[in-house]
């Protein structure tokens, strides 16, 4: 199989978000968006990952962790989605390799789509495949245009849609992966003649389609994958339905959880069955908890390790702390960069 290559796009400010920050740099749970999608980008075996930057790009950079699989491209001035992937072309060397190209305001898509998506694009022969999605009503999404054959023929934005196809259920997420020298040559021969006068990504479909080319689509079932965020209301949204979905993965895993609502779970987080939590507690880092350990109320963990039968019996801080097999931490004790006494 050929090589697999992320660009990911990350260089919008996000007006809505009513900030001076990268919309990007929003953490959700505990991490940046963008770092979100770089390390599904990783679970899905890209060996190469390109992050399109614009504005407030030093943070943007800066809020990524070390990778060396990461590069960087620049769009100075945002023309658009399909302006943004032709300023990566100069890293995409090989016409041949696969290209995934994903939204760095698009956190929660899994690594298991990223997946499908390529499995269905090598197996189909594919020049594009789609990441598409059904709703009853898709607001403002692009909608996606099939032929009398069924095969995707094109994508329309919503502002440039007649009425006809505005009433289409089928929408485009913005997630594709495309056969790299199939995109950057028809990314050659899009123009900005549209509502926005911006040169569009989707445009590259319909392109494709005409020179006899297929394109193919896979239907997301799970809708949470693709929501974006674009403004702070939408970010706690977001970031309360991936938390609650956390929690809801560890009570089905022999974990015990009071008053569920009230506890914090970063997702790189440990539990073994039987641990029981109790309210309040929350949960960060790479922190592991040990069988038949009891985290009490109001405790606080953070890249720390609690061995089996350990017990906080409540208001405890841990700060990259190890807590030994069966000891019990009184209520209210700290340990912070391993300074418990046994």
């Amino acid at each position: 199989m050929e090589s697999l290559t992320a660009i990911i796009l990350a260089a919008g400010k996000g007006t809505r978000m009513r900030s001076n920050r990268a919309k990007v740099t929003f953490p959700i749970a505990g991490k940046p968006m963008v770092q979100r999608v770089v390390d599904t980008a990783s679970k899905a075996g890209c060996e190469s990952i390109i992050v399109v930057v614009g504005y407030q790009k030093e943070s943007v950079v800066a809020c990524l962790e070390n990778d060396k699989r990461l590069q960087f491209a620049e769009q100075s001035e945002q023309l658009g989605t399909g302006h943004a992937v032709m300023m990566a072309e100069h890293l995409c060397t090989d016409p041949q390799q696969d290209v995934l190209i994903l939204s760095g305001d698009v956190p929660l898509l899994g690594s298991e789509t990223l997946d499908l998506i390529h499995r269905t694009h090598r197996e189909s022969g594919s020049a594009c495949t789609v990441l598409t999605a059904l709703l009853d009503d898709p607001g403002k999404y692009g909608r996606i245009l099939r032929g009398a054959d069924g095969q995707i023929s094109g994508i329309v934005e919503f502002k440039d849609a007649t009425g006809e196809q505005r009433s289409l259920r089928e929408w485009n997420t913005g997630i594709y992966c495309f056969r790299s020298g199939e995109l950057f040559g028809a990314l050659k021969q899009i123009s900005n003649a549209n509502q926005q006068r911006e040169y569009y990504l989707t445009d590259v479909v319909s392109i494709l389609h005409s020179q006899g080319k297929k394109v193919s689509g896979v239907v997301l079932e799970n809708l949470i994958e693709v929501a974006g965020v674009n403004s702070q209301e939408q970010l706690a949204e977001l970031e309360d339905k991936f938390v609650d979905s956390i929690r809801r993965r560890w009570l089905n895993s022999g974990v015990v959880i009071h008053n569920p609502q009230t506890v914090y779970i970063d997702d790189d987080v440990i539990l073994e069955p039987d641990v029981e939590i109790c309210q309040n507690a929350v949960i960060k880092g790479h922190s592991q908890i040990c069988r038949d350990a009891y985290i009490g109320p109001g405790c606080y963990l953070d890249n720390s390790y609690v061995s089996d039968n350990g017990v906080l019996e409540g208001h405890n801080i841990l700060i990259d702390a190890h807590i030994p097999e069966g000891h019990i931490l009184e209520f209210g004790e700290q340990v912070i960069e391993e300074t418990f006494n046994d």
